[in-house]
């Protein structure tokens, strides 16, 4: 990735998909210190930055789904709620000091086949998030979208192609979906993550 990267110093809005918290939860739950969703939230939590500081972003509904999740896979109902509050407090210590009741819900319509994909998505718009962290990058591909391969990982169930996924609004304002491990690796890396910077990275595999 030889390229003239774009430094930005405002804060990196990211928001983890429910399935990210979800991995991190059961892994912390379950003693595994390698998981990479685990990195994921560990980094948000120390708010330690790569080159900008970090500012959680997550509406109430996503919240609210997020904490159903967790009861659904076994957490008791308690310690799931909390789980959410520790997140909306995480939001409000930010550097821009988010309250998820304040955020607008996205009106955006996405022909996706998720209705909750398209709603994540859709308020990732109205609330301009920066990165968007999923395990399920199809769901987040749209017909207006631009996928750019990162690179190929080989787990139990086979190989499987990452990608980096940009959408743009006409006011420019854009959405990068990527994979926990190609973060981790930006993270460490020091890469400065933007949807400009992709492109200048992986911009000659882009569809």
């Amino acid at each position: 990735m030889e390229a003239d990267f774009i430094i930005s110093s405002r804060p990196l809005r990211i928001c983890l998909d429910i399935n990210v918290w979800v991995s991190a939860a059961l892994a912390a739950q379950n003693g595994r210190t390698n998981s990479v969703a685990l990195a994921m939230k560990n980094w948000i939590v120390t708010g330690i930055p790569v080159d900008r500081p970090v500012q959680l972003v997550m509406g109430v509904e996503m919240i609210d789904t997020l904490v159903e999740v967790l009861m659904r896979v076994g957490f008791l109902s308690e310690p799931a709620a909390a789980f959410g509050e520790r997140l909306i407090d995480m939001m409000k210590s930010g550097p821009e000091a988010l309250d998820p009741l304040l955020l607008l819900s996205g009106r955006a319509q996405f022909a996706m086949h998720d209705r909750e994909d398209a709603g994540v998505l859709a308020t990732a718009f109205a609330a301009r998030i920066d990165l968007l962290v999923t395990d399920n990058l199809t769901d987040f591909a749209t017909n207006d979208s631009q996928s750019f391969p990162t690179r190929v990982v080989r787990p139990a169930a086979g190989e499987r192609q990452l990608m980096a996924i940009i959408h743009e609004r006409q006011d420019g304002v854009s959405l990068v979906v990527a994979h926990p491990l190609d973060v981790r690796e930006w993270i460490r890396g020091g890469f400065s993550i933007s949807a400009a910077n992709i492109r200048l990275a992986y911009g000659g595999q882009g569809n």
